[in-house]
């Protein structure tokens, strides 16, 4: 049978950016990963592979490492906190890609904890977990033992756990009621409102990458956060307008100001205290420059 290019193309195209996006926080840089594979897929006779999905997601995975590695160096450099690309849903951008990241629900939050993890760590923990592969393709793919791939799944495992993950958390009622309520607060400047919605050790990371302004370093505790955000809205009010979108599969929310995306915000949230954990504040603009489109 033969197979050809642009059936190829089409069937796994969103699957490679999905894993790119995963293994990389970019959307823009998954998306050149994915083109960078295909074109050099092209320079191959795609007859002589006997395995194409695996062909594939071992190319990308490995372009994902490399530029991992360099992106080390490049985060040392980067003015303040670091956070991956929000990616929202397809309705705002017309970006079908964007489509795979909201049905899948690749958490926001999760994305964040995967910076604690190391490059090969973070593949492993990928693969097993999103495409579900066995640690033997695994570790064919990054031509590491199968032992080695189990280890490195284990400690990834121990490091999100020790970083707070615990597991995917579907999207409920009380989130959009919390992301609602956020809104409220904040448009409303209203601080005791805001605290009540955090839970004590709350945290809020904002990223504006050296290009608008931010907090540089993480704000610790509901009143802190509070704080900032009582100090930090009234010179939006006038001109910013607030909505609920779906970010990453979970509700979060855009912030426009004069019909242009500024800010997106995205919780997580406690479940015992039905309180927001953690507040993830993007502004960079080179960050939001995808969902313009």
């Amino acid at each position: 049978m033969t197979v050809r290019m642009g059936d190829v193309y089409r069937e796994y195209k969103s699957l490679l950016f999905s894993l790119a996006y995963r293994m990389t926080g970019s959307v823009t840089e998954a998306e050149d990963i994915v083109q960078d594979t295909f074109l050099a897929l092209a320079g191959t006779d795609i007859q002589d592979i006997h395995h194409v999905k695996s062909y594939l997601c071992k190319a990308v995975t490995n372009r994902c490492l490399d530029l991992l590695k360099s992106a080390r160096w490049k985060r040392e450099q980067y003015v303040g906190e670091w956070l991956p690309e929000p990616v929202v849903d397809a309705s705002a951008t017309n970006d079908p890609l964007h489509t795979v990241i909201a049905e899948e629900s690749v958490s926001y939050g999760l994305l964040v904890l995967l910076e604690n993890l190391s490059p090969p760590e973070r593949a492993v923990y990928v693969l097993r977990t999103a495409l579900d592969y066995e640690y033997s393709e695994i570790a064919a793919m990054l031509e590491k033992t199968e032992a080695g791939c189990r280890k490195l799944f284990s400690r990834a495992g121990q490091k999100l756990r020790e970083a707070g993950y615990q597991g995917a958390a579907p999207q409920s009622n009380r989130s959009t009621r919390l992301v609602e309520q956020l809104i409220h607060a904040i448009s409303q400047s209203d601080a005791r409102a805001l605290i009540g919605l955090l839970t004590n050790d709350s945290v809020l990371v904002s990223d504006g990458g050296g290009k608008v302004r931010a907090a540089l370093r993480p704000i610790f505790s509901d009143e802190r956060i509070a704080a900032f955000w009582m100090g930090v809205w009234p010179r939006w009010a006038s001109r910013a307008t607030m909505q609920i979108r779906s970010i990453n599969g979970q509700d979060g929310i855009a912030v426009f100001s004069e019909g242009e995306l500024k800010m997106i915000i995205q919780i997580t949230m406690n479940e015992e205290e039905e309180r927001i954990k953690h507040m993830y504040m993007m502004v960079n603009p080179d960050k939001l420059a995808h969902l313009q489109k």
